[in-house]
């Protein structure tokens, strides 16, 4: 994999993982966080966990536990922000000092998931409009990118409560997207890999 690396900017530390059935043990402090988890989920939340501290290791941090708080968001070391996320097979997280940003976030997906039944519920009039101008497979492509940017944006504002994608309107530009809000503009990037897309915000 090298997802990752095509998301990154200055300040930014990343770690990815695919998931090939590999041990991969959580930290002691953790383990109470799924101990009544079914197996994916402790999987997937190791996997996450895993690329998180791996990420941390860049910080001086690696050797961190990562908590959550009531709503499931994951708990940093003090002067940290990140991010984790996981899709089928493969899990990322994304870490910076917060001198240097004030939040970020990082969201995995699978190419094709997001189809045109679904554009009016997750997408703007003028997202929408710029879909229907591409082909079928970039249509895939960028319905995944603006699903999966909103995601990421959604994590890096610390938004509380449920997502309104309507409310978070992406541009695409040369090497990568804004995400924007009322009061907010937030910079972004994607990578692609086969059916694999990963995107990262930060401000």
């Amino acid at each position: 994999m090298g997802l990752i690396s095509g998301i990154l900017a200055p300040g930014l530390f990343g770690a990815e993982m695919e998931d090939v059935g590999q041990p991969v043990a959580l930290h002691p402090q953790e383990e109470c966080l799924v101990a009544n988890a079914a197996q994916k989920r402790r999987r997937d939340f190791a996997l996450g966990r895993a690329c998180a501290r791996a990420a941390l290791s860049a910080l001086g941090q690696g050797g961190a536990a990562i908590g959550r708080d009531e709503n499931g968001v994951p708990l940093w070391p003090a002067g940290i922000h990140g991010s984790i996320t996981h899709t089928k097979f493969y899990a990322a997280a994304l870490v910076a000092e917060a001198h240097h940003v004030g939040g970020v976030g990082v969201d995995a997906e699978r190419v094709g998931s997001v189809t045109p039944d679904l554009w009016r519920r997750l997408f703007d009039s003028a997202e929408c409009d710029y879909l229907m101008t591409l082909d079928g497979p970039q249509q895939q492509i960028f319905a995944t990118m603006f699903f999966s940017a909103k995601e990421a944006a959604y994590k890096a504002s610390g938004i509380k409560g449920a997502l309104a994608f309507r409310e978070i309107h992406i541009t695409p530009q040369d090497g990568g997207f804004t995400a924007s809000r009322p009061g907010e503009i937030l910079r972004g990037r994607y990578a692609q890999q086969d059916d694999l897309l990963l995107t990262a915000v930060w401000f």
